[in-house]
């Protein structure tokens, strides 16, 4: 059932085929809807005539199916009226008289009244208005929009309204969410945030460069992730902007992905061309999820190479600690046989030491001998001071994929004295020595960066 008039598309061809289509039942389906009760059979027979009889059978299967009525011809219900005929009028002669407008509007007064419904009129048309309005503020999609209404009305049982008043009252909607939320930026938006907004559309590159999701970085590399932090740098600002504002406007969380993605679909020239209402906030919505979307990226960075690296860490540690342990293993037999020196009876007491220590020496050369001693004369390093030496190893590694990282990122807790925090506040960049005449993270004198410690004084 196409749509011809040209109002807003509020649901699909199969959509409003579903709703506002002829029943088409199949065998079982008439067995569900057009086997009637007592008292819905006893309303159709109620009717004057066969034809009217029959009529009014098929409109309360077709109620029972869709809560609604339909205006058919005998010629579009064939199976239908041929399956009640044999199931309640045994065959009896049917002459295919064509139902009058009074006949039709009789039965779906009764019918209504059978099943507890109310029909449509104007009077519900306010109530219909504040639904909507309700509604708009959680998913503005046309579709969801109307088939809510719908629901609305199943529950409190009344009769749904063609479909181009359901169009009016969906775009009705639509247009006074759109009203209310351009009154409110203009309200609360002033010339540097629509300046900040509008750098977005000064070249037509700019939004690509800040692309959609699916387009973000390939891989957790060190220049990928350069350039993802930079386009978080970009939208830093609008961010904030968004973050104070989008509060204000009660916009769901569907909403506002659904705003944000409005800003990928349209061109810079479509965004230039639409009302400035609009595209301030299509930017804003984009500004606020494309950022979420930047920092997610960063900490998936950040938690795939911390794994990367503490995985080789821990093997380098294992690996170290077992080349030691193999290492004293293999200098414990000869230092076995030094040690018997001291306790051959084969050596006389009175003989020289110097000719011990040759002796000594052809087990051990001197400077093994020397090695071992050292090593053996201090304690066994710990796995921990090993795993220690391992992340040292690995420190360029962390200062490129890392640290830049932790930088980029803002953390924060539900303890303030958290230990955790101090952590990642060490990682991050430290306070400035009062005197160093540069920044410790490579910045430019004179800059002050936001992570210093209080009480630092200076400027990085």
């Amino acid at each position: 059932m196409g749509n011809k008039n040209k109002l807003l598309t509020v649901l699909s061809d199969a959509e409003q085929e579903a709703l506002y289509g002829l029943s088409d039942f199949d065998d079982t389906q008439r067995l569900e809807y057009l086997a009637l009760t007592e008292t819905e059979l006893a309303l159709a027979s109620s009717r004057p005539g066969l034809p009217a009889q029959l009529y009014c059978v098929l409109q309360i299967g077709y109620f029972k199916a869709k809560h609604a009525f339909f205006r058919f011809d005998w010629s579009e219900a064939e199976d239908d009226y041929a399956f009640v005929l044999s199931r309640y009028f045994h065959g009896e002669p049917f002459e295919h008289k064509a139902i009058t407008k009074h006949e039709h509007y009789t039965q779906r007064e009764r019918i209504a009244q059978l099943f507890d419904y109310r029909p449509w009129t104007a009077d519900f048309l306010p109530h219909l208005v504040r639904q909507a309005a309700q509604i708009v503020r959680r998913d503005v999609t046309p579709g969801f929009v109307a088939a809510e209404l719908i629901v609305w009305l199943n529950e409190h049982k009344i009769i749904r309204p063609g479909y181009t008043t359901l169009q009016e009252l969906v775009s009705e909607a639509l247009s006074a969410e759109r009203r209310r939320l351009g009154g409110l930026l203009a309200e609360v938006l002033d010339e540097s945030a629509k300046a900040a907004l509008g750098q977005l559309l000064v070249r037509d590159d700019t939004l690509s460069q800040l692309a959609a999701l699916k387009q973000d970085a390939k891989d957790f590399g060190w220049r990928q992730m350069t350039r993802e932090r930079e386009k978080r740098a970009t939208l830093e600002p609008l961010h904030g902007i968004a973050k104070t504002l989008l509060p204000k406007f009660g916009i769901s969380q569907q909403n506002l992905l659904y705003y944000a993605s409005l800003a990928n679909f349209y061109t810079v020239h479509d965004l230039r061309n639409l009302k400035a209402d609009q595209t301030h906030l299509y930017l804003l919505c984009y500004a606020w999820v494309r950022y979420r979307q930047l920092s997610d990226n960063l900490v998936d960075a950040m938690a795939y190479h911390m794994k990367q690296l503490e995985d080789e860490s821990s093997a380098g540690a294992k690996q170290s600690f077992v080349t030691e342990q193999m290492r004293r293993q293999q200098d414990t037999p000869q230092v076995g046989r030094l040690l018997s020196l001291y306790i051959d009876d084969s050596v006389p007491d009175p003989t020289p030491f110097g000719d011990v220590r040759q002796r000594a020496y052809k087990i051990m050369p001197r400077d093994t001998l020397q090695t071992t001693a050292q090593r053996m004369s201090v304690k066994l390093v710990s796995k921990l001071a090993l795993h220690w030496q391992a992340v040292d190893g690995l420190a360029e590694r962390i200062r490129r994929h890392l640290r830049p990282l932790y930088v980029a990122l803002d953390f924060a807790g539900t303890d303030p004295d958290s230990t955790w925090l101090a952590a990642l506040d060490w990682a991050g960049p430290r306070a400035c020595s009062p005197s160093s005449s540069a920044c410790h993270n490579g910045r430019s004198p004179n800059v002050r960066h936001p992570r210093c410690r209080k009480g630092c004084g200076r400027t990085c």
